[in-house]
């Protein structure tokens, strides 16, 4: 059963927060995965492994994760049971989430300031 270690606010574009979380392999083994990010973009929200980028040969980026299951699957099913487990998590800690907010969002009487 995945256990919520850790979650962080952000508000740095998409990224609402991080979020760390311990995962039993096969007894003994744990794995903890830190930094997971928490995205959103509109009204849908999901999260991604800790990435890293490294330059090809034609000298675009290639970006890899950090740590991550094998199967391709596995990542997904992860990372998809996180939603129900960081709301209950954030709230039991009195952890606010921020929302994203776009520029169609904010109300027609307020000026942007810049």
């Amino acid at each position: 059963m995945v256990e919520i270690l850790h979650y962080e606010v952000a508000n740095r574009n998409k990224t609402i927060g991080y979020v760390d979380i311990k995962v039993p392999i096969l007894k003994p083994t744990i794995v903890i995965f830190r930094r997971i990010a928490h995205v959103q973009s509109g009204e849908k929200k999901w999260f991604n492994l800790p990435t890293f980028s490294r330059e090809r040969i034609d000298g675009t980026p290639e970006y890899l994760k950090f740590c991550q299951f094998e199967t391709e699957a596995f990542n997904a099913q992860l990372l998809e049971s996180l939603n129900d487990k960081v709301k209950a998590f954030c709230k039991k800690k009195g952890i606010n989430q921020t929302e994203t907010m776009s520029f169609e969002e904010l109300p027609e009487t307020e000026e942007i300031p810049f």
